[in-house]
């Protein structure tokens, strides 16, 4: 996964043009798995590339995709914060001795959340930090550690990004086990949000992934990172803190696939044509109309690859690149399987034609005669609510 070089002056740039303008998003884990649910589009690669925040680049305009969590779930996520941090971290270390058969009443914690820079220096410190502890495990600790804020760094398609869990607890058992906190509640020891749920458990396994790749750095065995992962969350409707231990090793192998995909600055610098930029995209003085028209000349350029399914919820592009091709009848609106469905067929109203049976291209073949089939069908079963006549072909 890691790539040995930085990329060069030339390749940065080159993103840097394509961004121009456009908010710049830091890689973190809901970028990485947004990414992947959209990373056979080419203009989402190039985004993904250069960095661009795709959920904030069309705002302004009524094509501006409503991503972002609600207040009350912000402020409940706060709340439940810092109460484990309340009274010396009591909450947390309870959670913990308790869910991990060891005695954190006692437990040392450095708390990486304070004293840093709020920046990529901070970062980069607080990183330091977070690997030095780690390595101490090869010496087996007197007494459990509790790293608050722990922050990981990582290769990131030749760009160096800093991932921030929110603690590790090191010396149960000799390991090392990642631990993730969420305000949802589960009640009678099941979440309430099996999507919520998976997104932790992704989460926390792109930890174990980059914390192994730490240890491997430092000489020792990635195995000291445990396969499993805590989830600290609310016990029922309340916020009293209970703790969920999962094996998450094979997420953990898919998250390595999922990184070993991430488009390689370097490359895509290389093969994105220099007209290509998002600067007047994002330009909030200009109008909508002008701003639209730029990003489809993107599309015509790069390509685009749709499905409602992930690109609705994964990318702020979804509803531009749904507009136009509802304004082209393109096949791909109603899904990618549909799509695959119809090939050789340009548009729904060809497929509507086709249905009819109209005479078919040898390109169209393939997909006419079961649509014939399917509108003769369709004929019989509601000829009267269609106004056509039945058929007898």
């Amino acid at each position: 996964m890691a790539r040995p070089h930085q990329p060069d002056s030339a390749a940065t740039a080159a993103l840097a043009r394509v961004r121009g303008r456009a908010p710049e998003m830091r890689a973190n884990v809901r970028r990485l798995a947004a990414f992947a649910n959209v990373h056979s589009c080419p203009t989402a690669a190039v985004a993904f590339a250069a960095r661009i925040d795709t959920n904030k680049v069309l705002a302004g305009t009524s094509l501006e995709m409503p991503f972002g969590q609600s207040p009350f779930a912000i402020g409940r996520g706060v709340a439940f914060e810092a109460l484990l941090r309340r009274h010396g971290h009591a909450e947390l270390r309870r959670v913990l001795s308790e869910g991990l058969d060891t005695d954190f009443s006692l437990a040392a914690i450095e708390n990486l959340r304070e004293g840093y820079q709020p920046n990529r220096t901070g970062l980069h410190m607080r990183a330091t930090v977070t690997q030095t502890r780690m390595a101490e495990i090869a010496d087996g600790p007197a007494e459990p550690v509790i790293l608050d804020g722990a922050v990981l760094q990582a290769d990131i398609g030749g760009l160096q990004a800093f991932f921030e869990a929110d603690e590790m607890a090191i010396g149960v058992g000799g390991q090392i086990i990642v631990g993730e906190n969420k305000s949802w509640p589960v009640v009678d020891g099941k979440p309430t949000d099996d999507d919520a749920l998976g997104a932790a458990l992704d989460q926390a396994a792109t930890y174990v992934l980059l914390g192994r790749q730490t240890l491997q750095q430092e000489g020792v065995d990635p195995s000291k990172m445990s396969d499993s992962v805590v989830l600290v969350t609310p016990r029922n409707t309340g916020l009293a803190p209970s703790l969920h231990r999962q094996d998450v090793s094979s997420r953990v192998r898919r998250i390595k696939r999922l990184l070993n995909a991430v488009p390689d600055v370097q490359e895509t610098a290389a093969e994105t044509p220099h007209e290509v930029t998002f600067d007047e995209v994002a330009d909030k003085t200009r109008h909508e109309s002008l701003r639209l028209a730029s990003f489809r000349h993107i599309t015509d350029v790069l390509g685009t690859v749709y499905d409602p399914a992930n690109c609705l919820t994964s990318c702020g592009f979804a509803w531009a690149c749904r507009q136009r091709l509802f304004a082209d009848g393109d096949p791909a609106v109603v899904g990618g399987a549909v799509a695959r469905a119809l090939p050789g067929i340009a548009s729904l109203g060809r497929v509507a034609e086709l249905s009819h049976g109209a005479p078919a291209s040898n390109a169209e073949a393939p997909a006419a005669i079961p649509l014939a089939r399917a509108g003769r069908l369709y004929d019989e079963v509601t000829p009267r609510a269609t106004g056509r006549q039945r058929r007898t072909a």
